[in-house]
C-alpha cells in the first residue's frame, strides 16, 4: 500500500508538472504567433464561441482600438484591466459589443435569457499560466453605478458589494456568493432595448471563482 501510495503521488506531480509546462506554452506560443508580449493568457465561456486571448496594457484604452497584434482596429481585443493580475480578489476584463458587427465580446447578450446561462455557466482564465473556473452568479445591465470598477478592495464593504451585484441579475441564478469569495466581472456595452435612453450601460457578467491550479 505504501508503494502504491507513492506512485500515486509520483502520477500526480509528473501530471501537474505536465499541465504547468502545457499552460505556459499556451501563452508562449500566443506571444509568439501575434509577435506580441501584451498577451497574458486567454479567457474562454465553456460551451460557447467565446474563446479569446487576453491582452493587458499599461492603460485600460490601448487594446479597446488594437487588435492582438497591436495593429489599429476599431473593434479591439480583449483585456485584463491594467491595475489587476493573476492574484487580485476581483478581475475586469474588457471586450467591445456591437449589434451590426460580430465583436469579441457580442455573445455575451445572450445572457439575458436564463436558459442561456443555464447552459453556459463556467468560465476559464488563464492568466500567465494560472487557470481559473468562475462560475457565473450575476448577470445585468449597470447605467449609472461604475464603482464595480474600483478595484481597491474594502473588506468592510466587500460582502455587501457582492449582494448588491447579485440583486441586481436580472434572474436569480441560484449561486451564493461569501465575503471570501474571489470574482470576475466582464464587461461589455449594452445593446438591451430597455436601456436605449441611457448614455452609458454596460452589460455586467459577474462571475466567483470556484477553482484554481
Amino acid at each position: 500500500m505504501i508503494f502504491n501510495k507513492e506512485k500515486q503521488k509520483e502520477k500526480k506531480y509528473i501530471k501537474k508538472e505536465i499541465e504547468e509546462k502545457q499552460n505556459k506554452s499556451v501563452t508562449e506560443e500566443l506571444r509568439k504567433k501575434y509577435n506580441n508580449p501584451d498577451i497574458i493568457g486567454t479567457i474562454k465561456i465553456i460551451g460557447t464561441d467565446i474563446n479569446e486571448v487576453l491582452m493587458q496594457s499599461e492603460d485600460n484604452n490601448y487594446y479597446l482600438s488594437h487588435d492582438n497584434y497591436g495593429n489599429p482596429d476599431k473593434y479591439g481585443s480583449v483585456f485584463l484591466d491594467y491595475r489587476c493580475n493573476k492574484d487580485s480578489k476581483k478581475l475586469l476584463i474588457f471586450g467591445h459589443n456591437d449589434f451590426k458587427e460580430e465583436t469579441p465580446f457580442s455573445n455575451l447578450e445572450d445572457y439575458y435569457n436564463k436558459e442561456y446561462f443555464e447552459k453556459n455557466q463556467f468560465i476559464e482564465v488563464n492568466i500567465n499560466e494560472k487557470i481559473m473556473k468562475y462560475q457565473i452568479f450575476s448577470v445585468y445591465v449597470e447605467p449609472k453605478d461604475f464603482t464595480y470598477m474600483n478595484l481597491k478592495i474594502d473588506d468592510n464593504k466587500y460582502a455587501s458589494d457582492l449582494i448588491k451585484y447579485k440583486n441586481k441579475s436580472f434572474y436569480d441564478t441560484n449561486v451564493s456568493v461569501q465575503s471570501e469569495d474571489d470574482i470576475l466581472i466582464l464587461q461589455t456595452c449594452s445593446n438591451h432595448k430597455d436601456y436605449q435612453k441611457y448614455q452609458d450601460k454596460y452589460l455586467l457578467i459577474i462571475a466567483k471563482k470556484i477553482e484554481a491550479a
